[in-house]
């Protein structure tokens, strides 16, 4: 609940520090001790984004990669068969890297936070603690379990992602070994012959 003043200026209700009891003060250090939770959540969901950004940028790399003219002249055709299923996965995780990315990009700047937020400081500033104490510690219960919700999502997307990167360049490292084996073997077999003439 917010009143005005004379000014016009709205301020918060609540419970100013010479009246505040011991289990008021333990209800909002318990606020406080979840709000720090969200904030290592954030920067944990923030890093992960950023990870994220790069492991797209692989996959990306990794889909769009093609074979050069001596590599599809001497490669296995199971070896090619084996890279392009392993590539057709990317189109399967890779829409979930970028909606990962997007629902971390856009975590901080929901309204609820914001509120929040603003909550905290005005209580570090005034030392007022809001009458709404259990309100806001619902808000901050359900911000955080929407944080690790999140954050537990991405791990496993990245995951996922690496599994499938992974995949890609081991399938493709086959493929460039057997093709140059066999390159080197044509070409020996060509002296061979040569030889014999």
């Amino acid at each position: 609940m917010a009143s005005t003043d004379h000014s016009g200026n709205s301020q918060q209700e609540g419970v100013p520090p010479a009246t505040m009891t011991p289990e008021l003060q333990e209800a909002w250090q318990i606020i406080e001790s979840i709000w720090k939770t969200i904030l290592g959540l954030e920067g944990s969901i923030e890093s992960l984004r950023m990870s994220m950004n790069g492991l797209r940028a692989e996959l990306e790399s990794a889909f769009r990669r093609q074979l050069t003219v001596d590599e599809k002249l001497n490669a296995l055709q199971a070896d090619i068969a084996v890279w392009t299923k392993a590539k057709n996965r990317v189109h399967y995780v890779l829409p979930k890297v970028r909606e990962f990315i997007h629902h971390a990009t856009w975590a901080a700047g929901v309204p609820e936070r914001k509120r929040l937020e603003e909550v905290v400081k005005q209580v570090q500033e005034s030392k007022i603690i809001p009458a709404n104490l259990s309100s806001v510690r619902e808000q901050m219960e359900h911000l955080q379990k929407d944080r690790q919700v999140l954050l537990g999502q991405g791990n496993s997307v990245m995951q996922e992602g690496r599994g499938v990167l992974a995949e890609v360049q081991r399938t493709l490292n086959t493929l460039i070994r057997n093709a140059a084996d066999r390159a080197r073997n044509k070409r020996s077999a060509g002296r061979e012959k040569g030889k014999h003439f």
